[in-house]
């Protein structure tokens, strides 16, 4: 019986973990809408909120946040640009340990690359067919060409810097806060 309550017990921790990361990243996703320049910070800051989960759970843990809180910023989240950002690039911190699994760093940083890049075609591109918004094309007309390359390298260039933030943050996160989470010891 009482194997029974620790895995009740487990069970009920990984729910309510996963389910504050998720509230935490749709409440993120909201607040950043009032903010413009948020567009692009915002669903960074919210795949960090996934670190945790992975780390202290699993990957699927860490995927299933991931869904509930796109999928709740996509129907609540007034900035669709910002919420198509998390659904499409913010699972990278669940994926960036994927792709360092590649041996070749040429190699590991091409597949880092287009992936970013992939992931921000497809996404515009679903933005421009699902939601033709006047002023989305009038923003990306007006910039010119130039200036949208220079939009694209310079968020490529963040993406990147983001990548190299992950492991020293999860180590923050294992060293320096993860022993005061004392219910998660017990489970």
């Amino acid at each position: 019986m009482p194997d029974k309550r620790m895995t009740a017990r487990r069970q009920s921790i990984r729910v309510a973990y996963c389910g504050m990361a998720a509230g935490l990243s749709v409440a993120l996703m909201l607040l950043g809408g009032v903010i413009p320049a948020a567009t692009y910070a915002v669903p960074m800051l919210c795949g960090l909120l996934l670190l945790p989960v992975m780390l202290e759970f699993d990957r699927k843990a860490a995927l299933t946040t991931y869904a509930a809180a796109a999928l709740i910023a996509l129907l609540l989240n007034f900035d669709k640009e910002a919420a198509f950002f998390y659904i499409f690039l913010g699972n990278y911190p669940i994926l960036k340990w994927r792709l360092d699994r590649i041996a070749s760093r040429p190699l590991r940083l091409l597949a880092k690359i287009g992936w970013i890049a992939g992931a921000m075609g497809l996404m515009y591109g679903l933005l421009a067919l699902l939601f033709p918004m006047a002023a989305f094309m009038q923003e990306f007309g007006e910039m010119g060409v130039a200036m949208t390359i220079a939009f694209f390298l310079v968020f490529l260039v963040c993406m990147l810097v983001y990548d190299r933030l992950l492991l020293p943050l999860a180590m923050i996160y294992m060293n320096r806060i993860r022993p005061k989470l004392r219910f998660l010891r017990g489970a």
